[in-house]
């Protein structure tokens, strides 16, 4: 069984000081570009980052940069406006310059089995890879850099990753690219959209359990799972070499090495938070995903009556944090569950124990423990990488059983299933008191 060993950060984050995003613990080397591309039925252009296996020539000091954690100031501004800073501007300014946080991913670097003029190949001739592909999906506030740590290992182990940044107004601030008043057909500006802060966040911070923006939390993750849809259409555009127009005005790297190098028949769905409620909308809407995960999934967007009406025929895995969960939420997902299991494909239900809603995406590597606070986020009773390792262990187990069909991984694992061997970390079930 694939043994996953999560190291220190490979890079310190400036003042902040967080212990830095884990190095990936697969055997490639991680590429990663953004790309907007307008679909069809698409008004705004559909906006990913993709990370996927590298040229493994690829070194640090090359030509190809590590990717910026925060693409733009914007997007700390947009974070600390959510978070209800005051002046978010300049204290925007002072973050995005000195923490200086970065992927462990090569910004624009070859794919895996291209060709690369400025060294010698270490690959045989004409090698390539078909790579299975994973949609992300990120949470309330999130945008397509907030799944760092499972993006790149994911790409690390030879997947390649789409992570979206949806355009639902959840994210604390996303990017449009529009036209330019009065300029010529094509010259784009960019406009910042941000965070829709409903009635009942006016006054407080956001509540997970409040029941009054259901009707605007549907809306939104019937949003999201389109935008998953949309992305499998944009990745069939690059498998099958059709022509993209980045409409980010990134000049010089080469879409069309992905033709035929994206197994589009291998195609999962995963997500946190509000994203782990788009992972089960989109499953329910979309055959052509074989199967999701939902890690700490916010089930709130799904009314009572929708949940009985939700159709789902691939296999699950719901990943929750010890200390986020309340009662009503993993209702939902039980109900979920059990209704999923009719069709006799696996759907099961784990918790990480002593985890919070933080462990399964990047906060504690990128902040320190005394920084935590000034921005409501409790502290992890459980060493973050810890957490990380038993989340990634998950993640690629449940994959190579249901999306890679791993002949090893079809009898008992105890990662997934229990029993001898399985870790102390983990809860097959839910810690929370349901009767």
């Amino acid at each position: 069984m694939m043994a996953t060993k999560v190291k220190e950060g490979w890079k310190n984050f400036g003042l902040l000081k967080g212990i830095g995003i884990p190095a990936p613990t697969g055997k490639h080397v991680v590429g990663c570009v953004d790309l907007m591309h307008k679909l069809e039925g698409d008004s705004d252009g559909l906006l990913v980052r993709l990370f996927y296996p590298a040229h493994p020539t690829v070194r640090e000091g090359d030509e190809y940069p590590y990717a910026r954690l925060t693409p733009n100031r914007m997007y700390t501004k947009g974070l600390l406006e959510f978070f209800t800073f005051k002046f978010p501007g300049a204290l925007s300014f002072l973050l995005y310059y000195l923490t200086d946080a970065r992927q462990p991913a090569f910004y624009g670097a070859p794919l895996y089995g291209s060709s690369r003029a400025d060294s010698e190949s270490a690959l045989p001739k004409n090698a390539t890879m078909k790579c299975p592909v994973v949609v992300y999906s990120h949470g309330l506030s999130g945008m397509r850099t907030s799944g760092t740590t499972v993006c790149c290992d994911l790409a690390s182990h030879g997947y390649a990753v789409a992570s979206v940044e949806h355009r639902d107004r959840s994210c604390s601030i996303s990017l449009k690219r529009v036209q330019k008043p009065g300029a010529a057909e094509g010259e784009l500006v960019d406009e910042w959209v941000g965070y829709l802060r409903p009635d009942s966040e006016k006054d407080s911070f956001f509540d997970p359990q409040c029941l009054e923006d259901v009707p605007l939390r549907h809306e939104q993750v019937k949003t999201r799972s389109f935008d998953v849809k949309q992305v499998l259409k944009l990745l069939d555009i690059l498998n099958d070499g059709g022509t993209v127009h980045n409409m980010l005005d990134e000049d010089g790297f080469d879409f069309g090495m992905f033709k035929g190098c994206l197994d589009l028949d291998k195609a999962a769905v995963m997500g946190h938070s509000f994203g782990g409620s788009a992972t089960v909308m989109a499953l329910s809407e979309e055959p052509r995903l074989k199967c999701g995960i939902a890690m700490d999934s916010w089930m709130v967007p799904f009314p009572d009556e929708f949940v009985a009406e939700l159709s789902i025929k691939q296999p699950l895995l719901f990943i929750n944090s010890y200390d986020w969960q309340w009662k009503e939420n993993v209702q939902k997902i039980l109900r979920v569950k059990e209704s999923f299991n009719q069709h006799g494909s696996e759907k099961s239900l784990v918790t990480i124990n002593e985890s919070n809603h933080f462990n399964q995406v990047d906060v504690f590597f990128l902040l320190s423990r005394s920084t935590t606070r000034y921005v409501d986020i409790p502290v992890s009773r459980i060493d973050p990488l810890i957490a990380c390792k038993v989340n990634l262990e998950l993640i690629h187990a449940f994959y190579q059983r249901h999306l890679l069909k791993d002949p090893g991984y079809e009898q008992n694992v105890p990662i997934l299933d229990g029993g001898d061997g399985c870790s102390e970390h983990v809860i097959y079930g839910t810690n929370i008191e349901i009767t």
